[in-house]
């Protein structure tokens, strides 16, 4: 099975063809109002996983698309080591409104820890499926 589906590119968070991750990074932020958006998820599609190290996958929101306040955490996934695959970060207007409700923009960001941690990875939104 294919981890390659076909979506919105302007709801890209992380194109896979970036390529590895090795420390902590956050993407561009997109112009995305969650609070509006209902019932969606994040796809993070991992291609590569270190045997080492530890990574979690994060989709933060902010007031502004630069991210230049404080980005807050509205959903992650932890990958674990060797581990290849789709996994979903289930979200919502209403739980992002708890948690952020001045967000105007939304990013992925990868958290990287340990020894020699790496992963490779894309992200992107889609609706909700009932």
């Amino acid at each position: 099975m294919s981890m390659y589906v076909t979506f919105d590119k302007q709801l890209e968070l992380r194109d896979v063809a970036d390529g590895a991750e090795t420390s902590t990074a956050a993407e561009t932020g997109l112009a995305f109002d969650p609070l509006e958006a209902g019932d969606f998820k994040a796809i993070v599609y991992v291609t590569a996983r270190a045997a080492t190290g530890t990574v979690s996958i994060a989709i933060e929101t902010d007031a502004t698309e630069g991210f230049g306040g404080s980005p807050v955490s509205v959903g992650s996934v932890t990958i674990p080591v060797s581990t290849i695959g789709v996994f979903e970060i289930p979200l919502s207007s209403s739980q992002i409104a708890g948690l952020d409700p001045d967000a105007a923009a939304i990013r992925v960001k990868a958290t990287l820890g340990g020894t020699t941690p790496s992963v490779t990875y894309g992200a992107y939104l889609v609706p909700a499926v009932r």
